[in-house]
């Protein structure tokens, strides 16, 4: 479990072999252990190198499907999702929109020429996660202090910021000592992708009586020997349930 005030690390990893007219075959990966958010996007940064005297005649993308590699725009559980960015000249980016939690799995590139053929060896391996919002204490008496933590399951790649919503409404601090005004519902989200928000945790604040008041009926005077009742109400939280 990760908290997302942690920074990641973005590795570079290139493959290369001599080609059959001496010139490099590789592909090179741009961060090799991507994080990303289910329901948003990811992009695989990537460039593959071979001879100058090569053409390429073929790019394709391989995800790893129980035990067998299939090639994700012939997978239906990709359809519409999935946009290669590259082309047949060096540059093999690929986009995958609406993250599943399914699509955490390797990745490699695989590329022919009419010369030769090269796979990625290493790959990607991708990451899905999702928010939680994590409220400590949960119960809490008033004046005591209350810290707001976002968690997720690996490291997000694109360091990004985590804003936090009361209630639907914003909130600045992630650390605060709690007053009434602070009980409700928070989640947290990543900052311009609010869409893609924890689910909601309470937090409850707990205080002592306040604004006691008493009320007589009937009102005004009465005859000596009648019933008068009394009543006393208060906010509190927990509610009073005896008064004396």
């Amino acid at each position: 479990m990760w908290v997302l005030k942690t920074t990641s690390v973005m590795l570079l990893i290139t493959l290369s072999l001599p080609g059959v007219l001496g010139g490099p075959y590789g592909v090179t990966s741009d961060n090799v252990s991507p994080c990303a958010l289910r329901r948003s996007s990811v992009v695989f940064g990537c460039s593959y190198d071979y001879p100058s005297r090569d053409i390429v005649t073929n790019t394709i993308w391989f995800g790893l499907e129980t035990n067998t590699w299939t090639d994700i725009f012939q997978n239906q559980a990709f359809s519409e999702r999935v946009e290669y960015l590259g082309n047949n000249k060096h540059n093999c980016t690929l986009r995958i929109c609406n993250l599943r939690l399914s699509d955490a799995k390797h990745y490699h590139f695989r590329f022919l020429t009419d010369r030769d053929k090269w796979s990625d060896k290493k790959g990607v391996v991708l990451s899905v996660t999702e928010l939680t919002a994590d409220v400590n204490p949960a119960t809490v008496r008033e004046g005591e202090r209350v810290t707001l933590t976002c968690v997720t399951t690996c490291t997000l790649s694109d360091h990004p910021t985590i804003v936090w919503f009361r209630d639907g409404h914003s909130v600045s601090n992630s650390e605060f000592l709690a007053s009434i005004q602070d009980a409700g519902s928070y989640q947290c989200a990543v900052r311009g992708q609010d869409h893609l928000s924890s689910d909601p945790v309470s937090l409850d604040i707990q205080y002592a009586p306040r604004n006691t008041l008493v009320s007589v009926s009937p009102s005004g005077p009465v005859v000596e020997g009648s019933s008068v009742n009394l009543t006393c109400s208060s906010h509190a939280n927990p509610a009073v349930e005896n008064y004396t």
